[in-house]
């Protein structure tokens, strides 16, 4: 069924989310004590796009102005400046990887910035070997500096959005409450604390069959979407065009449209039940046909880890694992499903400066006060 490849390559994300992605590319964002900032890609790539000359126009997204290096996941921690030569190729060979070369090689791509704000307005995402930029979502910076003379204390959120809040027509608070919804999707509120492992899995079953149930609801909005707007092409239909837009809302909520067998075939099963509805298979004979495509849910298949370097010590790392030297989050297109998604963080930056100046002042003034004691 050539409808059912669309569906399934339009929806599918939102099952998987996560699971399948990269957990090798990185977006590391370094931000300094005098506010500029830098951001840079990590992904793998190709001995081809390495062995290209940083002259050459190799990318429309990362050009001259980014700088590029590359290394080999797994080997060691070492950075090559590009291109990538035969001498290096050969030796690499030599290297005991449990992957091919191929699959090992990671390219990074850094570009400097002199402001947060002008950086947020450049997201990026892997794509192959490139980069190519993250649509359908968008994202805000602010940095906050906060002088207090022995100390500098700075701020940084970064929020991300969708683009389009009606991406799923079907809303989520119709299954679950709005904490639940965002436990699943972003880990807060921590809900399984305090819970014995067999109380954690019977709350995260109950929830992910609400979950499968909105998700089903919005494959099958988006079907009946699709019949509506092809309606002069399905022949000889059970209802009319307006009998059949106005029960769309309540066809989606159907038990066996929420309960659709996923062992049938997640999309399989949901086209199916259209013919047992309405007790004709006019619809489903259309979907048989149908060429077009439909749903813009790339948004879900952005995905990387976001490592954050703040200037000074870090003092608050958010929802972040903070190693002593950068903040690793985990950034996703489904953490922005419950709304915008803010990775922030606090530091402090020790003013040595200011104890210098301090303690000359108190010497000077121990001085003065001793020096006129001493001519009394």
């Amino acid at each position: 069924m050539k409808v059912i490849i669309k569906i399934i390559a339009a929806m599918m994300l939102v099952l998987i989310m996560a699971s399948c992605k990269n957990k090798d590319d990185r977006m590391l964002t370094v931000i300094n004590e005098d506010g500029t900032c830098s951001r840079e890609y990590t992904f793998h790539t190709t001995q081809q796009w390495l062995s290209a000359s940083p002259d050459e126009d190799y990318d429309s997204i990362v050009d001259k102005t980014w700088e590029r290096s590359w290394s080999v996941l797994g080997a060691d921690s070492v950075r090559y400046p590009v291109p990538l030569t035969e001498a290096q190729l050969d030796s690499m060979q030599e290297l005991d990887l449990s992957k091919p070369i191929g699959n090992m090689l990671m390219v990074h791509a850094k570009k400097e910035y002199q402001s947060v704000e002008e950086m947020s307005t450049q997201i990026y995402r892997s794509e192959g070997s490139h980069l190519v930029k993250a649509e359908g979502i968008k994202a805000t910076s602010k940095l906050e500096k906060r002088f207090k003379w022995f100390y500098t204390d700075y701020t940084f959120a970064e929020t991300f959005a969708c683009e389009d809040s009606t991406l799923f027509p079907i809303p989520l608070d119709r299954f679950l409450s709005a904490d639940t919804v965002s436990y699943w999707f972003t880990g807060q509120p921590d809900m399984v604390q305090g819970l014995s492992g067999a109380e954690a899995k019977e709350l995260l079953d109950g929830i992910e069959k609400k979950i499968n149930q909105w998700t089903n609801a919005n494959w099958f909005y988006e079907i009946c979407n699709l019949i509506i707007a092809n309606y002069d092409k399905i022949q000889n239909p059970p209802v009319s065009k307006e009998r059949f837009s106005n029960m769309r809302d309540s066809l989606v909520m159907q038990p066996c449209v929420l309960n659709a067998n996923e062992n049938e075939g997640k999309a399989e099963s949901l086209t199916n039940q259209i013919d047992n509805l309405f007790q004709s298979d006019a619809y489903n004979q259309f979907l048989q046909t149908y060429e077009g495509g439909f749903g813009a849910y790339g948004i879900l298949s952005f995905g990387t880890n976001y490592d954050l370097h703040m200037p000074g010590t870090v003092t608050d790392a958010g929802m972040g694992q903070y190693d002593g030297n950068v903040i690793h989050y985990r950034l996703g297109g489904e953490r922005m499903i419950p709304g915008s998604y803010t990775i922030n963080a606090s530091s402090r930056v020790t003013n040595v400066w200011a104890f210098i100046v301090t303690i000359l002042v108190i010497l000077i003034a121990i001085g003065t006060f001793v020096f006129r004691k001493k001519r009394r």
